[in-house]
């Protein structure tokens, strides 16, 4: 795998699934390529439609080949989980671009809660 630096935006998302029992959600993402290593948007209130327009960058290092978005409901308890969605690394490396809407599924995937748009740009090191 290369390494570099990879930017990802985290653009908008839509139809997300609601957690809340009144209102809509409050949406926000962490994303990462390691669990110990996470970074996050800012909470969006009461919108299952966020836009975020957020940029982040990563060091790419040789194991890493799979980003994750967890999308969380923030509530005064702590936080739901909307949904989560990954992206192979491979299809950033092979184009240097990736543009697309990233799919929520549900537990067992029988479902899709939601999609977020994510922008993402590889520079080879």
């Amino acid at each position: 795998m290369p390494t570099g630096l990879l930017e990802v935006i985290i653009v908008e998302g839509r139809r997300l699934k609601d957690k809340d029992a009144i209102g809509q959600s409050d949406p926000f993402v962490e994303l990462y390529l390691d669990k110990k290593y996470k970074q996050r948007t800012a909470t969006i209130s009461n919108t299952n439609d966020p836009v975020w327009n957020e940029r982040f960058t990563f060091n790419i290092h040789s194991g890493d080949d799979t980003i994750h978005f967890d999308v969380y409901d923030s509530d005064v308890g702590g936080k739901d989980s909307i949904g989560n969605g990954k992206v192979k690394l491979k299809h950033v490396f092979d184009d240097g671009k990736f543009d697309e809407w990233v799919k929520l599924p549900a537990h067992l995937g029988l479902s899709v809660h939601g999609e977020i748009h994510v922008i993402m740009h590889f520079t080879p090191s």
